[in-house]
C-alpha cells in the first residue's frame, strides 16, 4: 500500500512539475475519446442501416 502512495506522489509531483506535458497528455486522452466515441457512433449507424435495408429487401 505505501509502494501504491509512493508512486501516485511521485507520479503527480511530475505532472505539477511538467505542466506541458499535462496538457499534452489530456489533450491526447480527449482525441483518443472523441475518436472512440465517432467510431462507435459510425459503427451503430451503419450496422442499422444494413438492418433496415434487410429487413425492407
Amino acid at each position: 500500500m505505501v509502494v501504491i502512495a509512493s508512486i501516485v506522489g511521485e507520479t503527480v509531483d511530475f505532472l505539477v512539475s511538467n505542466p506541458l506535458f499535462t496538457v499534452v497528455l489530456t489533450a491526447l486522452l480527449g482525441f483518443i475519446f472523441f475518436m472512440y466515441l465517432l467510431v462507435r457512433r459510425t459503427v451503430d449507424g451503419l450496422r442499422e442501416g444494413f438492418d433496415s435495408g434487410k429487413g425492407s429487401g
